[in-house]
């Protein structure tokens, strides 16, 4: 018999990998009702697996590459057989088509390829064991974004298993940059709409790349909690964002880590690459050192004295001098490349186009000092709200380029709080919860543009879904927070497409695009 293109592994108490196959990296998700895993190594095996999964389980079919779930979008108890794509973790390079990355892989092992084999580098993130699946058609961003922008403005094909008809078997299709029409709509929504909505992704392309850097620095600042107020939290936040909106430094990128109190500190880490140790020297000289005294005036700041928060085992700090700390690029990646162990977790996100009003910052400095009920100081460390510069690069896109609609914000905001057991579920969720509706008490408890006149919010980031923004105003609710008039009100929209190409809903989970 000629191979599948895929391995289905039926439930069995006996094998040992099983309890792993039905759980992901978020240890608050699992899948009981899992029936069958199938291992696909091929397009059309997974189009093979598709059919075979739906005809044996009917709806109740997700889809796996990296496991990082937010949520339960893939193990869930409706969860019945899962596609699991981790087999397909090749990259490399076609004549016709350019380089390519298959959905499988990670974004570490996407780096080492692409980086040894042919000298180049995918703006995408640092956590190294997420899956490309979601990642690259989310709209996936890293530290090297501000200067080169996002995944999606490379994509230039997908490949992808379809269920277009429901009573014709699953296809294998390639859409891309040269395509028109409904593909060229489906190309589209690819480029930032999002993974398990239109179809299965097996292969990403990119007619080009852009070149490593060479070189690069990474330095940390710490401010101690005990020396915070609300005046200088605003003040060193206001100085932040004008780094970010700054025009001229995209080879600098910021991590801000605005941790609980009970950490002891903040933490501001930021990285400089560069085509050569000069550029990377006179980069720092002009961006980075100015900034580190200009933030010293507002409050002094420290060598770093722990580990930064979702980066354990590795501490760097900046010097009061004009020394530079030698890292070539490689090195600077791999000090950055941490996923963290597996834990319980919850995340909220947010773009913003301006600096921090005065209430937001209040709401941040006086959330990071509460303790929920029922605990302690100790069991908040790993609770915090991260910082990241964004634009430049980014910002050269239209809205309606690509699905991703942010495409005039400065920074980009995670919110995150982490815990070990199950009983804590109610006291972190809760916590987190009226940390981000009270900085956003003024639009709605949510980042709403809608309702700014300001202009400083603009949404939410689909690759961090939170089901809790499906209480403003349902799916359609949240769903219009993460892509705006991409949403349903453009001409082309993501409803549109997931109407022609998904017209069975096949692809589902709670902040799926609907299909009406």
């Amino acid at each position: 018999m000629s191979d599948p293109g895929y391995t289905k592994v039926v439930r069995n108490a006996a094998d040992s990998r099983y309890p792993s196959f039905q759980q992901g990296f978020n240890r608050r998700w699992f899948a009981p009702q899992v029936g069958a895993v199938y291992l696909c190594t091929t397009a059309e095996g997974t189009a093979r697996a598709l059919d075979d999964a739906l005809a044996s389980y009917g709806g109740g079919v997700k889809i796996k590459c990296g496991g990082h779930c937010y949520e339960d979008f893939v193990f869930s108890a409706e969860t019945r057989a899962i596609l699991d794509v981790t087999p397909m973790d090749g990259a490399g390079h076609d004549p016709q088509r350019g380089f390519y990355l298959d959905a499988g892989g990670t974004n570490w092992g996407a780096f080492q390829a692409l980086f040894r084999d042919f000298g180049k580098v995918l703006p995408g993130g640092s956590c190294y064991s997420v899956g490309l699946g979601g990642h690259i058609c989310g709209g996936g961003y890293g530290l090297l974004s501000r200067l080169f922008g996002l995944t999606v403005d490379w994509l230039t094909g997908v490949e992808i298993v379809v269920k277009d008809d429901v009573a014709a078997p699953a296809r294998v299709l390639y859409v891309s940059s040269g395509s028109s029409g409904a593909e060229g709509d489906l190309y589209w929504a690819l480029r930032g709409g999002g993974g398990g909505n239109f179809g299965v992704i097996t292969r990403y392309y990119f007619a080009e790349l852009p070149d490593a850097p060479q070189e690069a620095s990474i330095e940390t600042l710490s401010f101690p909690w005990p020396d915070l107020t609300a005046e200088n939290l605003g003040e060193l936040l206001a100085l932040y964002a004008e780094i970010a909106a700054s025009p001229d430094n995209p080879q600098l990128f910021g991590l801000f880590k605005l941790m609980h109190q009970a950490a002891g500190e903040i933490q501001l880490l930021v990285q400089v690459v560069g085509e050569s140790r000069d550029a990377v020297r006179a980069a720092r000289a002009d961006h980075v050192m100015p900034l580190s005294r200009r933030l010293a005036e507002v409050l002094p700041h420290r060598p770093v004295t722990r580990p930064m928060a979702g980066h354990p085992g590795w501490m760097l700090a900046l010097k009061g001098s004009d020394d530079l700390q030698k890292l070539t690029f490689y090195e600077a990646v791999q000090t950055l490349n941490g996923s963290g162990p597996n834990q319980r977790g919850k995340y909220k996100s947010a773009y913003m186009r301006k600096a921090f009003p005065q209430d937001q910052v209040q709401a941040i400095f006086d959330s990071l000092q509460k303790i929920p009920p029922g605990l302690e100081a100790s069991d908040m460390t790993q609770s915090l709200l991260q910082v990241d510069t964004y634009g430049g690069a980014i910002n050269n896109l239209s809205p309606t380029a690509t699905a991703i609609p942010q495409r005039s914000s400065i920074l980009k905001l995670q919110y995150q709080t982490y815990w070990q057991t199950p009983e804590d579920d109610a006291a972190f969720l809760g916590w987190i919860r009226d940390f981000y509706t009270s900085v956003y008490a003024a639009t709605g408890g949510v980042p709403d543009p809608d309702r700014d006149p300001g202009g400083n919010v603009d949404g939410c980031y689909y690759n961090y879904p939170d089901v809790d923004l499906n209480e403003y105003g349902g799916r359609d609710g949240a769903l219009r927070l993460y892509f705006l008039d991409n949403f349903r009100r453009n001409p082309r929209n993501l409803v549109a497409v997931k109407q022609r190409w998904d017209p069975a809903d096949v692809f589902h989970s709670a902040q799926s695009i609907p299909t009406s």
